[in-house]
């Protein structure tokens, strides 16, 4: 069989789009390394926001220059490819701002902006430049409040401390610095990543908060988890107290941060809005991220579990911003998921559902190989949202910015990218696997490094759109240059009022892009520079709220963004066509507040600190018109719903979603008679229902009933209804599931439950036998008899997915339900996976009809003509509605006498994107000839069809593929219809 779907809105009031996504971009190849190859491709853009300056024009020729040896690769320090980092700062206090590189092997630099984008190499003369060592983030502050920023420096990988340790480079106000770490007690001997200078006691000081990864290539769980459980205060990330006399003290004990991870991204801000900052760690491999809020007492809390649905896996780089203007910080954490089909069966993980929930049942959350867009609910949670936003796929990927590039007054995404080696491609982990002994490798690395692929991938950058989505401008935008960059930061280098970029790059020189948004489009801006009091000179940790006309923006000033990186300190404000500013309003670390009315456009607003101090707000506290309030814990209801342990890929391998648990379902009445709405909520498979009767006083009480004897059954369905005419509400419950695999279990047999005033029983002769996985009921008297006849929705055929399996029409004869599909209308046996049904005249004739919504099917209107049901989604346009529906509800939203409806589909947010001329395929037949069917998913790219699993599991599932397509190479350049077949597929 075969069937596809794409979305189609027509008459549908709200709908959600369905599958499958892809950003188009093809693999980028470079001619080169080098500069050459970077600029010319530069060049080609056709509109380019951004335009790169030659070296030989800025002076900049850093070169995180990387040669691989037996003692720089990944197989001996895990973070070797990961690159080095920039900060952006004024050094001398000129208004120009300055750039410090940090190298792996290369000498750091310390570039002096001389104006005009022209830059004067300072590093010895300076010194800062260090020796060899291999050095990774780097970040500026005003360390000793003396006015000039200083520069902190993290190192790693080398055996004695004394060459690991981080450095501190306090600014002598004359281009020079003095290396000082060991004397402020900051010499962090831990492998670092990066660092963050915060005030997180809000004591007037900053703070120091060191991100460290692992000396061992130890990515075994067990050994992971015993240190996450039981972590060591040498392999944590480490937090350091000014002391207020040049010194710090180490506080990471106290303060609750002691951690075990792979720390490679930081940043900080106040998540919760309760005027203290806190803390998200990136973590890289399989250890969890941290989102560490601020207590007010000097200590902190890993909220990562409560605030986040799930995380990215691979947490590389990490910002935090306001990018949809509502005052809440958002973040941005970036991961290595392949945007093309190539690179994607390429460098596909294999799927590893022990795995993967063993690691949720040791508290590592649920993470995904993919970018994650943590929208801020302002109520304690995130809403990940990058799927549906575009930015989800970026390949490699190191550093996240949310800056407004375009001076439109919306925050746009950039995005570093690119791996020195492809160290995940699958083809080279099978050649490998045959050179290991006892899982070690003995050869020479130069034989390894000419197996393993080198794939130069190009840079991003997405608009934001203002809907909560982002488009790829990156070729138009003249950011696409293919490398294997790094660090990144962002600042105004040339005073011209808009953004540029400065990125670090292995095996190439520095990238220097000037903004030319304002030489073309003259749009408004504002920067605004805080002057502090106190410890705090620069105001980190403050925030604007930049108000002009009804374009409102927030920042919060923290320097540490991105990946190994820290930006200028000037907050830059996009205005677009607005020509002044109303209001800007700056909250004060520790409170205190500075207003300034009517500013003028197109300046450097500098606002200095007042005394004042205003208060600290409550957690959460900001005030938002919410329709409803949360009053769960009010009601004591004593019920949480527990799933089964049912493994459906074990059988299935390529399920597109499992379908053993699809959640419970609630029906609502009054099945006392008080006038008060009660609730049946359904079981899993081995979990009772429950039924909770109100009691007058807002709260419910758990009835007893016969529903506890057939806990063995799953509800997917449930509704109260008068089955017998008795003037009460009897409940009717669906059985489903999918671990019922025989089709005849009698635990798919659906229930009655008769209302015997107030207490329940349940019906033995009352309905037909019916072996099928229900997934909905819906009541009406179709027939206009004067009682209530039932449709059943089939959900699925245990086993058999996507097959549609059996649905029922029953017809209520003085209490007994017969099955009369078959001569009310034939197509109503097997419509689809059906989702979800409701009964409603939508032909406005004074008869109920019918309406179906469900996975892979239309919405589909059968006309009740009397007491015949007929098709007629085809005469109501709507048999290219083909969808992954999952509600559909009828009302007259609109107030004008009619029937409208609203169907609730798959979304937005989902891993592939369909459309009426590209649709998501699912094709299922016995493809290798052994007996049973096999699922194959198919998407579109560029005009082919690819199928959506990789050789792997579709080998697992259908082992001919290994030696159809020998490699991954093989399968990944080959079409769905070279893989399976046009013949089969078509059957």
């Amino acid at each position: 069989m075969r069937k596809h779907f794409f979305n189609n809105s027509l008459f549908i009031l709200l709908v959600g789009l369905i599958v499958p996504g892809q950003f188009l971009l093809q693999s980028c190849q470079s001619s080169g390394e080098g500069e050459s190859s970077i600029s010319k491709k530069a060049k080609e853009s056709q509109f380019q926001l951004f335009s790169l300056i030659e070296s030989t024009e800025s002076g900049i020729t850093f070169n995180n220059e990387l040669e691989e040896s037996d003692a720089v690769n990944t197989f001996a320090y895990l973070n070797a490819f990961n690159g080095g980092g920039v900060a952006v700062g004024d050094i001398n206090n000129d208004d120009l701002p300055d750039i410090y590189f940090t190298g792996n092997l290369a000498k750091n630099q310390l570039y002096l902006n001389k104006g005009n984008l022209q830059f004067e190499d300072i590093s010895k003369n300076a010194g800062v430049e260090g020796r060899n060592d291999w050095t990774s983030g780097v970040t500026m502050a005003d360390v000793n409040n003396d006015g000039f920023l200083d520069i902190y420096v993290c190192r790693a990988y080398h055996p004695d401390p004394e060459y690991s340790r981080n450095l501190l480079y306090i600014n002598n106000g004359d281009l020079t610095f003095t290396e000082q770490a060991k004397a402020y007690g900051v010499a962090d001997e831990s492998w670092s990543t990066q660092a963050t200078f915060f005030d997180y006691d809000l004591d007037g000081d900053l703070d120091l908060y060191v991100a460290n990864h692992l000396k061992v290539n130890n990515l075994d769980h067990d050994y992971s988890y015993k240190n996450f459980t039981n972590p060591v205060h040498e392999l944590s990330d480490h937090l350091f107290k000014n002391n207020g006399d040049n010194t710090f003290t180490d506080v990471t004990v106290e303060a609750g941060i002691l951690n075990y991870g792979v720390s490679l991204g930081i940043v900080s801000g106040d998540v919760n809005d309760d005027g203290y900052p806190d803390i998200f760690i990136a973590n890289d491999q399989q250890e969890p991220d941290f989102l560490y809020l601020n207590n007010g007492d000097g200590t902190f809390k890993n909220a990562i579990l409560e605030a986040f649905r799930h995380t990215s896996f691979f947490s590389m780089g990490v910002d935090c911003s306001d990018f949809n203007n509502d005052g809440q910080l958002d973040f941005m954490v970036n991961d290595m998921m392949a945007e093309d089909n190539y690179r994607q069966k390429t460098q596909m993980a294999s799927m590893d559902v022990e795995g993967f929930w063993e690691l949720v049942k040791d508290g590592y959350h649920y993470q995904t190989m993919r970018n994650v867009l943590q929208l801020n609910n302002g109520n304690g949670t995130f809403s990940e949202i990058g799927q549906m936003a575009g930015v989800s796929q970026t390949d490699w990927s190191w550093s996240a910015l949310f800056a407004d590039f375009d001076n439109d007054g919306l925050k746009d995404i950039f995005v570093s990218n690119g791996v020195k080696r492809d160290l995940l491609d699958k083809d080279f982990i099978k050649k490998l696997d045959k050179k290991l002994v006892d899982g070690y490798y003995e050869g020479n690395i130069d034989d390894l490094v000419a197996i393993m692929p080198s794939t130069p991938i190009a840079n991003k950058l997405f608009r934001n759109e203002g809907d909560l989505t982002f488009s790829d401008r990156s070729e138009e935008f003249g950011i696409a240059v293919p490398g294997f960059s790094n660090g990144a930061a962002y600042s105004d280098l040339d005073l011209d009022g808009d953004l540029d970029l400065v990125i670090n790059n292995i095996n190439s020189n520095a990238s220097l892009f000037k903004n030319t948004v304002n030489d073309k489009a003259g749009k408004n801006y504002l920067q605004v520079r805080l002057k502090g009091k106190e410890n705090n000179l620069f105001g980190l940790g403050a925030k604007v709220t930049v108000t002009s006309g009804d374009l409102v923006q927030f920042q919060e000033l923290t320097l540490t963004r991105g990946f190994k990186s820290s930006v200028d300190r000037n907050l830059h404000f996009g205005l677009g066509d607005q020509i002044q500013v109303d209001k800007v309003v700056v909250e004060w670390p520790g409170g205190g507040q500075s207003i300034m009315n009517d500013v003028a456009v197109n300046q450097v607003l500098e606002i200095e600190e007042v005394d004042v101090k205003t208060g600290m707000p409550d957690p959460w506290s900001k005030q938002y018109d919410f329709l409803f309030t949360d009053i769960s814990d009010d009601i004591e209801v004593g019920f949480s719903h527990e799933e089964n342990d049912y493994d459906d890929y074990y059988y299935e391998t390529l399920l597109p979603h499992k379908t053993s648990q699809f959640g419970p379902k609630v029906a609502v009445g009054d099945v006392n008679g008080d006038g008060l709405e009660d609730f049946y909520i359904g079981g899993a498979a081995g979990q009772a229902g429950a039924l909770f009767v109100q009691n007058g006083s807002n709260g419910f009480q758990e009835s007893p009933g016969p529903w506890s004897e057939d806990k063995d059954s799953e509800d997917l369905g449930a509704v109260f209804f008068d089955a017998d005419n008795d003037n009460d509400l009897d409940l009717y419950v669906a059985s489903g599931g999918n671990e019922f695999r025989d089709g005849a279990s009698p635990q798919l047999q659906d229930r009655l439950y008769l209302n015997n005033d107030g207490n329940f029983i349940r019906s033995s002769d009352a309905l037909p036998e019916m072996l099928t996985s229900s997934g909905c009921v819906s009541a009406a008297d179709y027939d206009k008899d004067g009682d209530m006849d039932l449709f059943i929705g089939g959900r699925l055929t245990p086993g058999k997915y996507p097959f549609a399996p059996r649905s029922y029409l029953l017809q209520n004869n003085n209490g007994k339900f017969q099955d009369v599909t078959t001569q009310v209308c034939q197509e109503l046996e097997s419509p689809g996976l059906v989702t979800s049904a409701i009964w409603t005249d939508f032909d406005q004739d004074n008869d109920l009809d019918l309406i179906l919504a469900g996975e892979w099917m239309p919405i589909s209107f059968f006309e009740n003509n009397d007491g015949k049901l007929i098709d007629q989604t085809a005469a109501y346009g709507l048999e290219n509605s083909t969808g992954w529906w999952n509600k559909i509800i009828a009302e007259d939203f609109d107030g004008d006498g009619d029937i409208d409806f609203v169907a609730g589909n798959l979304g937005l947010n989902y891993k592939y994107k369909a459309s009426q001329e590209e649709p998501l395929h699912v094709y299922c037949s016995d493809f290798d000839n052994t007996g049973t069917f096999d699922i194959v998913l198919g998407y579109h790219e560029q005009g082919t069809i690819f199928p959506v699993r990789g050789r792997q599991c579709s080998s697992e599932q259908m082992p001919y593929i290994q030696e159809k397509f020998p490699t991954y190479k093989d399968f990944a350049e080959a079409s769905i219809d070279e893989i399976y077949g046009k013949r089969d597929l078509k059957n």
